[in-house]
């Protein structure tokens, strides 16, 4: 498989733009979603693993 899509900051290669993305957030420390249990502080940067928290 062919990766086209490299990070700028590690250059890592991806497959697709949307890992490229995803991958993204780990440089700029992103965590838009917050854990839905009260009480939990934890924060994340895909909502998939907010809910898996």
């Amino acid at each position: 498989k062919k990766r086209h899509h490299i990070c700028p900051a590690c250059q890592y290669p991806f497959s697709t733009a949307g890992h490229l993305a995803r991958h993204s957030r780990v440089h700029t420390g992103e965590r838009n979603y917050k854990c839905p249990f009260p009480g939990c502080a934890t924060r994340c940067s895909r909502a998939d693993n907010a809910k898996q928290q």
